[in-house]
Order: C-alpha cells, then sequence, then structure tokens
C-alpha cells in the first residue's frame, strides 16, 4: 500500500512538473517572438523576470490549484497578445501551418 501512494503521489507529482513547463514554454516561445518584433526593453525585461520565476517553482511545495492560477495567467497573457497577432500587428510564432 505505501508503494502504492508514493507511486500516485510521484505521478501527480510529475504531471503538475509538466504543466508548470507547459507554461515556461509557451512564454518563452512568445518572448522570443515578440524579440523579433523590437518589443520594448521594459516588456523584455518582465518576460525574463516571468521566466526566471516559472523556473525557480517547487511543484513539491505547490498544489493542483496553484498551478491552476499558473495556467490561468499564461492563458491570460496569450489572450492580451492574440488581438495584436490577429490584426497582423505581430507575426506569428510559429511557422508552417496553423491548425
Amino acid at each position: 500500500m505505501k508503494f502504492f501512494k508514493r507511486w500516485q503521489q510521484r505521478k501527480e507529482i510529475r504531471e503538475l512538473q509538466l504543466r508548470i513547463d507547459h507554461c515556461r514554454t509557451t512564454i518563452e516561445e512568445v518572448h522570443s517572438a515578440l524579440l523579433k518584433e523590437e518589443i520594448q526593453p521594459e516588456i523584455a525585461e518582465q518576460f525574463r523576470r516571468l521566466e526566471a520565476a516559472l523556473e525557480e517553482v517547487d511543484v513539491n511545495q505547490l498544489g493542483n490549484r496553484d498551478i491552476e492560477k499558473i495556467e490561468m495567467a499564461t492563458n491570460k497573457l496569450l489572450d492580451e497578445f492574440r488581438s495584436l497577432y490577429s490584426q497582423g500587428k505581430l507575426r506569428n510564432i510559429y511557422e508552417g501551418p496553423v491548425h
């Protein structure tokens, strides 16, 4: 029984880590795309801080609700840039076909 419980806890931690990694990767990709657009230095610095903060996240000390808040913040950030992309003011982050 202890083995199963430990295995379940490790599985949950791996899943939380994957969710954090996905947010961090998304933010890094948006940051890289924005750097190609010659963004203001202040915005670039905010992205660097955000990336650094996500690097420091210890999923062992967070719960599902904490990760949900990080995911919601990441989605909100993407929503902020969505209108700029749709208006053609920023290039697409990814090359290739859109799904």
